[in-house]
């Protein structure tokens, strides 16, 4: 265990957040330093964007800011982090909350490995958090996740889905909120991130495709950006928020209001609620 490899790049978002973490709202995003992680923002930053450290930032922020004001109504929920990364979340969230955090083998036996030593060292507080691992492309993975939440079948629900959809291809996408719609009562939340179709035509999205397959030898991406429409239309739940890590960057003078969103890698950040 002591010997899993997780490569550099799984990090890069943690650093993006160290950097500012009054405005990113993540204590703990330090722990998860490397030191080539500076290296691999600034090629990021010189050959894609050199907004993208605070645009990350803000999106954690939008999410801190959101959980923390469904915590202060009420406590007693599941949160759930669909590709959780190393994320930090549960650790700024009451003890009473319960976090299931899901991603890839490698990441998830890494992340619990090292949280359970950083809350021994009193690095990190202690929280009620369960790691996962589950191929959400796979729709009988899925089915047999439902088995775990059956303890939790009269909590309220909240799932979080950032950073993922990118990765996945659209019937993907729709089966994995298919299977969010399943498990969620009414009144339930849902958080999802994804780039508008606008960004498409945008030099910045050409210099991040071409980044991903040139630095990052991302072959198979699919690259996948959806429309407004695709949330407002989306069965079972009603949107009830929508905003964007620039909108959010310029609202907390973090990003210069000058900033074109053309110029920009934009992330769209919405809020859903299961009817």
């Amino acid at each position: 265990m002591k010997n899993i490899k997780v490569h550099d790049t799984a990090f890069i978002i943690a650093h993006y957040r160290s950097q500012f973490e009054l405005l990113s709202k993540d204590p703990y995003a330090k722990l998860w330093l490397r030191p080539r992680l500076k290296k691999f923002a600034d090629s990021f930053a010189e050959h894609v964007s050199y907004h993208d450290e605070m645009l990350h930032c803000m999106r954690n922020r939008h999410f801190h800011d959101a959980l923390q004001e469904i915590s202060q109504q009420s406590d007693d929920f599941l949160f759930i982090n669909i590709g959780a990364g190393f994320s930090m979340y549960p650790y700024t969230l009451s003890e009473k909350v319960t976090t299931i955090e899901i991603d890839l083998p490698e990441i998830i036996a890494y992340k619990d490995l090292h949280t359970k030593k950083f809350t021994t060292q009193n690095k990190l507080p202690k929280r009620a958090v369960i790691h996962k691992t589950v191929d959400i492309t796979d729709i009988e993975q899925l089915k047999n996740f439902k088995s775990v939440l059956k303890k939790y079948s009269e909590k309220k629900k909240v799932i979080l889905i950032e950073g993922v959809f990118f990765f996945l291809k659209k019937d993907e996408i729709k089966n994995l909120l298919s299977f969010c719609k399943s498990i969620q009562k009414e009144g339930d939340i849902l958080f999802c991130v994804s780039f508008d179709e606008e960004i498409l035509k945008t030099l910045v999205f050409k210099r991040l495709t071409s980044y991903f397959s040139l630095h990052l030898k991302s072959k198979g991406n699919p690259y996948t950006v959806l429309p407004h429409s695709f949330y407002e239309t989306l069965n079972g739940y009603k949107l009830i928020d929508k905003n964007s890590t620039l909108s959010l960057g310029k609202k907390l003078n973090a990003i210069d209001e000058s900033l074109k969103e053309e110029d920009v890698l934009n992330e769209y950040l919405y809020t859903l609620e299961r009817l």
